[in-house]
């Protein structure tokens, strides 16, 4: 067994329904065993009838739309966290649910404690999905998992266009219990994670990422520097403000 397949550290399962942490308890991120096999075949059902062509040209329309009269444009604020969740949310049949996926995609992982925001927000979000089901955590966990990591490739792909430099890897590692012990896993060279735990929306990503960076050609970096978001587990910019060249 390699550690990518390895079990993940369980999360609670006697919580609160509708809860932040009953999210996390009913999602496949956090499963194991027959539970995460039956959560992942929701979430791949899904994302299967979701044309990745039609992902790509709308986040491409909707990118242009916003910077459309700007002189300054805040990539990562304005940009790579609403443009992909919006886009990937109409496509399984919600509305644009990003200003409440952001606080959720915050609080999700274990370690943070949710704060009532946050409760809210997943509040919301269960309730366009039709109530707090397995089927309606699946379509909320995609659009979480889709918040930061598709922002850091906006973020990233766009930094190393006008750079030059090598686009940097947004999700750095993972978390895994092996041997009993929880230990923390390296996912590099593997952005999507690999094996029976693989991102199911690979391709919806990439699409999302290269409409909203075909819309951004011609821009250039308004700052020499780059501030990068303060994660351990995330490698992105948390500002990128660009302006036409």
């Amino acid at each position: 067994m390699t550690s990518l397949s390895a079990p993940v550290p369980p999360v609670p399962s006697e919580v609160a329904l509708g809860s932040i942490a009953w999210l996390r308890a009913s999602v496949a991120r956090f499963s194991n065993g027959p539970d995460h096999t039956r959560r992942r075949a929701l979430a791949v059902d899904a994302l299967a009838p979701v044309d990745t062509d039609a992902l790509q040209g709308t986040a491409f329309s909707r990118t242009h739309r916003i910077v459309a009269g700007l002189d300054v444009v805040d990539v990562m604020a304005e940009i790579a966290r609403p443009v992909p969740v919006g886009v990937l949310a109409e496509a399984l049949g919600l509305p644009d649910v990003s200003a409440d996926v952001t606080p959720v995609a915050a609080a999700y992982h274990p370690h943070v404690l949710p704060g009532a925001a946050a409760e809210a927000a997943l509040t919301r979000l269960i309730a366009e999905c039709g109530g707090p089901t397995e089927l309606a955590a699946a379509r909320i966990g995609l659009l979480v998992q889709a918040c930061d990591a598709t922002a850091g490739l906006v973020g990233n792909g766009l930094l190393a266009s006008l750079t030059g430099k090598p686009a940097e890897q947004p999700v750095l590692a993972t978390r895994r219990r092996i041997d009993g012990e929880d230990v923390t896993v390296s996912l590099d060279g593997t952005p999507f994670g690999a094996g029976p735990r693989a991102c199911p929306g690979a391709r919806q990503a990439v699409a999302l990422a290269t409409g909203v960076l075909e819309a951004l050609r011609g821009f250039r970096l308004t700052e020499v520097e780059t501030t990068w978001v303060p994660a351990p587990n995330l490698r992105m910019p948390a500002v990128l403000r660009v302006t036409r060249g």
